[in-house]
């Protein structure tokens, strides 16, 4: 075989184990349990942020995020197509979550209800929990997916979207 034939198959062998790494991460978000039941107590265990302050939570970045995005919301319109809606409020809560390593950008595309909306999922406590990023920017108290949605929401209709619309971040 020789050391070209040992690339070649190397390199395939990599490949194909990133594709696999890839396709589980995004299977992993598909699935997010996006629990009604799970109460803002259950989230707000102390973790490090990419700030490095110990003493912020998961909940507390979450909150902090949505202020800011209902504050910039209906004057940002991060893809510039004149309107202010779930893209501009997903892009903003990506942008401003203090890591970005725990959030991603999830479209939800649901044919039995109509549904067609970006939102953000973030990861706490181990698990993916579906954001509604316009939450306090229309007033809702919860900010959990299943609660302002309700039945329209199915979180089996879940795909990532983060490389499709992070672009749009400034």
């Amino acid at each position: 075989m020789g050391h070209k034939g040992f690339a070649v198959v190397t390199i395939l062998f990599l490949v194909l184990a990133w594709r696999s790494w890839k396709d589980s991460s995004e299977a992993e978000l598909r699935q997010a349990s996006v629990s009604s039941t799970v109460s803002p107590a259950a989230v707000s265990r102390t973790t490090t942020t990419a700030t490095g302050n110990s003493n912020t939570s998961q909940h507390a970045n979450v909150e902090q995020t949505l202020h800011i995005v209902a504050e910039k919301w209906k004057s940002t319109d991060v893809n510039r197509d004149g309107l202010y809606n779930c893209i501009d409020a997903a892009v903003l809560f990506y942008q401003y979550y203090p890591d970005r390593s725990k959030v991603s950008i999830i479209i939800n595309v649901n044919p039995k209800t109509g549904m067609n909306h970006l939102f953000n999922a973030v990861l706490i406590n181990g698990s993916w929990i579906a954001i509604e990023p316009q939450a306090y920017a229309t007033n809702h108290r919860s900010y959990w997916m299943k609660d302002i949605w309700g039945n329209q929401y199915d979180n089996s209709y879940n795909s990532v979207a983060l490389d499709t619309y992070s672009r749009y971040v400034r």
